[in-house]
């Protein structure tokens, strides 16, 4: 049934839980699991500092790299060795969506802050986005810190 599972992850505390959920939901179907992390351009350019954007990106690339290989070990560890990882460029929804579409992905596994009010509004929710727009089913995960 579910033989290709798109992992995406920003490496936010309790993500875990999403990891421990794609790796049972993978073993149990012999799925293959895509990691995913989107680098997404910062929408606030400061003209008084050293940074410049592509300083930025590359810096953010950097951190992606490191939790991709984190995740990945996470990932083995349980046992599931079908596994590989990929970093786009990008809206995190957007990439998201446009990766499992174009790879023909079969689920989706995402972690979620629950966040509300205030929090939600500014902060806005990728995986709410997801589940609005997936053609995919969309498994979603509460993650809390340890």
């Amino acid at each position: 049934m579910f033989k290709k599972i798109l992992l995406p992850t920003d490496g936010s505390k309790g993500v875990e839980k999403a990891i421990n959920c794609a790796t049972t939901v993978a073993l149990e179907f012999n799925a293959k699991i895509y990691v995913l992390f989107a680098v997404e351009a910062p929408t606030l350019v400061f003209e008084y500092t050293n940074f410049t954007q592509e300083k930025v990106i590359d810096s953010m690339k950097q951190e992606g790299k490191q939790i991709l290989e984190k995740t990945l070990a996470l990932i083995k560890e349980s046992g599931v060795n079908d596994v590989e990882s990929v970093m786009h460029e990008g809206h995190p929804g957007k990439v998201i969506l446009d990766f499992a579409q174009e790879q023909k992905m079969d689920l989706i596994v995402m972690g979620t802050h629950g966040r509300r009010g205030l929090d939600r509004m500014l902060l806005g929710s990728v995986t709410e986005e997801v589940v609005r727009l997936s053609p995919v089913p969309v498994l979603t995960v509460r993650m809390t810190p340890k």
